[in-house]
C-alpha cells in the first residue's frame, strides 16, 4: 500500500489511469417511473422464482476523474485513507484506527439495568493479518497489511459498529462522490452487512432498525443505504442476474429529515435494482470496491464484483429531497441476529461472529474543514462470561460521569458540541436531559418527534459554549431530569478549529498544507 495520505489541497493528487467502467446504465432521465420490482417491504429475504430482466437502453457512464484510493467516478479526492498506518497509541474508542482522523462508536441490544447490562458487549473473534484472535472493544478494530478489519459478535440482536472519518464531504450543487472497497459476504437482512450513513453532524452510531424503527438512532438530518441483499446458487432473491454464485446487493435506503425516517425499498416508485455483484469469500479474500454518486435528488450505487474493478450500475434512488448537503459519511458493521440468517438453508456457518475488511476510503469536492473530537472512553466494566459493559446508567435527576482527554487550551472553534447515545431505560420520552460540562449545566429538551419511537437508542449533538471547555480533562455529565437513562459514546467535538487539523498528542502524523 502506498504511504496513508489525507490530502487536502489538489497539488497533492497524482494521476491514475483511466480504468473500464462495466456495463452502462440508462441516464436518470431514461428511468421509467416505477420501481424494478413490485414487492411489498415485508420481503426481506432470499425469494425464488422467475425474476424479470432488464434491457436498458445504454447510454455512456460518467468519466472516470483522476481521484485516489480507485476511485473511478468522482473528481480529484479531498480526502483519501488506504489504512496504512495505524493508532500510534492515544487512548480512544477508535482501536487501530488514528483518532486524529477517526471516530468509532458502537450499539448493541444487550441493554436491561435490572439485570446490570449497559450497552454490553460480547467478546468475538477477530479475523486479523496474523490469525483469528478473540477482542473485545476497543481492540475490535485494526489497522494491518494496509486494510482496516473490525468484527463484532451480534449478541442475538441488532448491533452496529459505526466509523466515520472528522473530515465532511459537501456535494451541495454538484454531484459528489463517495468510494470504498469492503469485503461484503452477507447472507442477509438476518446476518452481517455493510452499511453507509451520511450526518449532519458527527453523532455517534446513526442506525435504525425495522419500519418503523424500534432503535432510532437517527441523526437530525441525513441518509444510510443496507447493503444486504444477498443471492446464490439456486436462489436470486431480489437479484435480477442473481442465482448463478454468491451475489450482494442495495435496495433499502434510510432518509431522515428532522429526525422522522423515512425507508425506501424494493417496490418503491423510485428505487430501481439493475444489478448485484459477486460477494467476496470474507475478510482475507478479495474486496468489492463501491462508488455512491450523491446529489440532493439522487443517489446511485456503483460497485464491482470481488477482486475487480469494473463497475456497474446496482440501484439507483430517485427523488430523495435530501435536506442536508454537507456533512459525515459512515462505514458501518451491522448485525441482526445472525443465526436467523441464510446460513440455515446454504449450510454456511453463521455469520453471529464476523470480521469486514475494508479499504480506501476517499470522496471528492471542496475542502470544508476537519473536526477535533475529543473521546471519553468506554466504561468496560468487566463481566465473567468475558463481556463488557461500555455504557453507564443513571437513575432520575442523576447523571453519568465522562472524563473526556486531551482538551486543547483556548480553542480558537467555531462551535463546541457534546455528543452521545442514550436510551431512556423506561422506554419513556425524558421531558428534559441533563448535560453539564465542567459544571455547566445545558438543560436540553426531549428533541424527537412523538412520531419517533421513545424507547431505545438515540443520539444526539448538543452545542455548549466553547467557553465551557478547559485544557486537558474536561468532565462530561449526562442523565434526565425525569427518566432513568443509559449513555454510551459520549465525546467533545471543536468545529472547525483555526489553524490546521487536529493533532492528539502521541501523534506521529503529518497533514500536508
Amino acid at each position: 500500500m502506498a504511504a496513508r495520505q489525507h490530502w487536502i489541497r489538489l497539488a497533492c493528487l497524482v494521476a491514475v489511469a483511466t480504468v473500464t467502467i462495466g456495463p452502462a446504465a440508462p441516464s436518470a432521465a431514461a428511468d421509467p417511473a416505477t420501481g424494478f420490482f413490485g414487492m411489498g417491504s415485508g420481503s426481506k429475504l432470499a425469494v425464488t422464482g422467475t425474476m424479470p430482466t432488464s434491457t436498458p437502453t445504454p447510454t455512456p457512464a460518467p468519466t472516470p476523474g483522476t481521484g485516489n484510493c480507485g476511485m473511478q467516478l468522482g473528481g480529484p479526492a479531498i480526502f483519501c485513507d488506504t489504512f496504512s498506518t495505524s493508532n500510534p497509541g492515544i487512548q480512544s474508542r477508535t482501536g487501530g484506527l488514528d483518532p486524529n482522523v477517526w471516530g468509532v462508536s458502537r450499539i448493541g441490544g444487550l441493554n436491561s439495568p435490572g439485570q446490570g447490562q449497559y450497552n454490553r458487549w460480547l467478546p468475538t473473534a477477530l479475523v486479523d493479518c496474523n490469525g483469528t484472535t478473540t477482542v473485545v472493544p476497543p481492540d475490535d478494530v485494526v489497522v494491518c497489511n494496509g486494510q482496516l478489519r473490525e468484527a463484532l459478535d451480534d449478541q442475538g440482536h441488532v448491533v452496529t459498529l459505526a466509523m466515520y472519518p472528522k473530515q465532511p464531504f459537501d456535494f451541495e450543487g454538484r454531484t459528489g462522490t463517495v468510494s470504498f472497497d469492503v469485503s461484503n459476504d452477507t447472507q442477509g437482512i438476518h446476518s452481517a452487512w455493510p452499511e453507509f450513513w451520511f450526518t449532519d453532524a458527527p453523532v455517534p452510531a446513526p442506525f435504525t432498525h425495522s419500519v418503523p424503527c424500534d432503535f432510532c438512532s437517527v441523526p437530525r438530518h441525513g441518509f444510510g443505504i443496507r447493503m444486504s441483499i444477498d443471492s446464490y446458487a439456486g436462489n436470486h432473491g431480489l437479484c435480477p442476474n442473481g442465482g448463478d454464485v454468491d451475489r450482494w446487493g442495495a435496495a433499502e435506503l434510510e432518509i431522515v429529515r428532522d429526525w422522522v425516517p423515512e425507508e425506501r425499498s424494493f417496490g418503491h416508485p423510485n428505487v430501481r435494482i439493475f444489478s448485484c455483484v459477486k460477494a467476496s469469500p470474507g475478510p482475507n479474500g478479495p474486496l468489492n470496491h463501491l462508488e455512491l454518486r450523491i446529489s440532493q435528488n439522487q443517489i446511485e450505487l456503483w460497485g464491482s464484483d470481488a477482486g475487480s474493478s469494473v463497475l456497474r450500475l446496482m440501484t439507483r434512488w430517485s427523488n430523495v429531497n435530501l435536506s442536508v448537503t454537507r456533512g459525515l459519511v459512515w462505514l458501518e458493521d451491522t448485525h441482526y441476529n445472525a443465526t436467523k440468517g441464510n446460513c440455515q438453508s446454504t449450510r454456511k456457518p453463521c455469520q453471529t461472529q464476523h470480521t469486514f475488511t475494508w479499504d480506501n476510503l476517499a470522496f471528492d469536492g471542496p475542502f470544508t474543514y476537519r473536526d477535533f473530537s475529543y473521546d471519553a472512553l468506554d466504561a468496560l466494566v468487566p463481566h465473567s462470561d468475558g463481556s463488557v459493559d461500555l455504557a453507564k446508567y443513571a437513575a432520575p435527576n442523576q447523571t453519568t460521569s465522562w472524563n473526556v482527554l486531551n482538551m486543547p487550551s483556548n480553542p480558537q472553534a467555531a462551535a463546541a458540541r457534546v455528543l452521545f447515545n442514550f436510551i431512556p431505560a423506561n422506554w419513556q420520552a425524558a421531558k428534559t436531559l441533563i448535560v453539564t460540562v465542567n459544571g455547566n449545566q445545558h438543560p436540553t429538551a426531549w428533541p424527537y418527534p412523538s412520531s419517533l419511537s421513545q424507547g431505545w437508542w438515540k443520539t444526539l449533538a448538543v452545542t455548549i459554549p466553547v467557553t465551557d471547555l478547559v485544557a486537558g480533562t474536561n468532565v462530561v455529565q449526562i442523565g434526565s431530569v425525569d427518566q432513568p437513562v443509559i449513555v454510551s459514546n459520549v465525546n467533545l467535538v471543536l468545529v472547525n478549529v483555526t489553524g490546521g487539523v487536529p493533532v492528539l498528542p502521541g501523534s506521529v502524523n503529518s497533514y500536508p498544507e
